[in-house]
């Protein structure tokens, strides 16, 4: 009786392994197709802010491109003399520089994040290498995840949920009033500037700080202007202060261009890998369920050619 009882539960167990390896494919098949229609819910909604951002950013650019790079530009704040006595600070223990990055507050939206922190650990690196004193402020929870716990002793801010509603100017006004109050050489803004709906650069622009200004002096570029108030140096101070947080304000908006981008990208990549893992595993399931139903004809034919012998 015992090979008997032997050559019945070997079938059984094997058909319990079938049944439930089949059970966990078909389970797996249903989990990664919800994934997918989640993924491709997710790029739908992306594609549709995705052009709000682009018409925002495009509205904005010829002022706000031209306003960065005027800014980033010492000769039109700082006289000669300043900007030679700054330029030669630069790389050495007595220039103190602040550095702000801006970054997302959320995730799934491909090398966005990831390329930034990794070019400002690079950079901030370099910078102590040459001597400089570094302060940073980070703008963005991914940013504040990796950044601000990594360099937690040079960190003076971290802020998050920037990128909760559409960038406006208050929230770019309240980062560099933040950023101007402190004494410093230089400020770095760092950020992801949009090229395409495929592409995006990591770009850093460096200002000159509002102490570093001329005292009482208008430098010779505003010579043929008329100015309000009369307080040279108070216009001057106002003057960058508004161009700082007009840097910001469209630097959020390239940010978020950016970031809504990269989110329809890795959302149609994730969409389409999810699609290519439900067809391996359904085609796994079907080759699963032919052997299972080719063992059970098969003991049912042995069965059946035992029982007529």
């Amino acid at each position: 009786m015992a090979p008997a009882v032997q050559a019945v539960a070997a079938p059984v167990a094997d058909q319990r392994r079938h049944a439930e390896s089949l059970s966990a494919l078909k389970n797996r098949i249903k989990a990664t197709a919800n994934v997918a229609k989640l993924t491709g819910v997710m790029k739908l909604v992306a594609s549709a802010k995705l052009k709000a951002a682009e018409d925002k950013l495009s509205a904005a650019k010829p002022f706000g491109a031209s306003l960065l790079q005027a800014v980033a530009t010492r000769e039109v704040f700082l006289s000669e003399e300043e900007t030679a006595k700054s330029s030669t600070k630069v790389g050495t223990k007595d220039h103190k520089r602040l550095l702000v990055v801006l970054t997302t507050d959320r995730g799934l939206c491909g090398p966005v994040n990831s390329s930034m922190t990794r070019n400002c650990v690079r950079y901030i690196d370099e910078l102590k290498k040459a001597g400089e004193e570094v302060t940073l402020m980070v703008c963005g929870e991914k940013g504040r995840l990796s950044l601000a716990r990594e360099f937690h002793e040079d960190t003076v801010l971290a802020l998050d949920g920037i990128f909760d509603k559409d960038p406006i100017f208050e929230t770019a006004s309240a980062i560099a009033e933040r950023a101007v109050s402190r004494e410093f050489d230089t400020l770095t803004l760092a950020f992801n500037q949009f090229v395409n709906a495929a592409k995006f650069d990591s770009v850093r622009y460096h200002f000159p700080q509002i102490a570093g200004l001329p005292v009482g002096v208008m430098p010779a570029r505003f010579e043929g202007y008329d100015v309000e108030p009369e307080n040279n140096e108070e216009a001057l101070v106002n003057l960058m202060e508004y161009a700082i947080g007009g840097s910001v304000f469209y630097a959020l908006l390239e940010s978020q261009a950016c970031e809504i981008s990269q989110r329809v990208t890795a959302m149609d990549n994730a969409s389409t890998n999810a699609g290519d893992m439900v067809d391996r595993f359904t085609l796994i399931y079907n080759r699963a369920r032919q052997a299972k139903i080719t063992t059970e004809l098969t003991e049912i034919i042995s069965g059946a050619e035992s029982l007529e012998g």
